[in-house]
């Protein structure tokens, strides 16, 4: 799967600003915009919640906050890929920030030519990370979906003295009338039962 990251908008939190040109320049010579720049790890925080780019680029030795937990608090309100940057290969700081939702890491100093790889292997990693939750969370859905009509099934089939093939048509008709999905009649079913019960 190739994914395309052109035109892709990134935001750098980084606090040395030579550094920050060098990544802009490159960034801009492959066709990401860059929206903003943080010099510290709570506005990193704040210009991604204002900014929503596609990409981060986190320094983990940041003033103030710092890039793990930075990256942390990112994650948790809008998950997005972040590389981080270190100094040093062997930081603990890395796996922390990697165990806080990071995609990938760089070693310092960096140049364009590992920038760009890192960034598009990133987002793939990222773009597979999230399409793995994503169909997780549908399983976990009808899952779920599926234990809430077998309980309301069986009240069904208490209640109304039905076989389980009628008490399951009389579900999907209830669902039917009332235009929603069987999940939302179970849910109902079980509500009710309860409150007569």
């Amino acid at each position: 799967m190739t994914i395309n990251t052109q035109g892709l908008r990134a935001l750098i939190c980084e606090d040395e600003g030579v550094t920050v040109m060098q990544w802009k320049k490159a960034l801009s010579r492959a066709g990401y915009e860059v929206v903003g720049e943080a010099i510290e790890g709570n506005r990193g925080v704040e210009l991604a919640r204002e900014l929503e780019p596609d990409l981060i680029l986190m320094d983990l030795n940041m003033p103030g906050l710092g890039g793990v937990e930075a990256t942390r608090r990112i994650m948790e309100e809008r998950p997005v890929p972040i590389i981080v940057l270190t100094a040093y290969s062997d930081d603990k700081a890395v796996d922390d920030a990697l165990d806080a939702g990071a995609c990938s890491y760089l070693v310092k100093p960096i140049v364009g030519e590992q920038l760009i790889p890192a960034i598009k292997a990133a987002v793939a990693r990222f773009e597979t990370l999230e399409d793995i939750r994503r169909e997780n969370n549908s399983l976990k859905d009808a899952l779920e979906t599926r234990k809430l009509v077998e309980r309301a099934k069986g009240i069904v089939m208490e209640r109304k003295r039905m076989t389980e093939a009628e008490a399951f048509r009389h579900m999907q008709k209830m669902s039917r009338d009332k235009c929603q999905t069987m999940k939302q009649t179970a849910d109902e079913i079980i509500r009710a039962d309860s409150i007569l019960s």
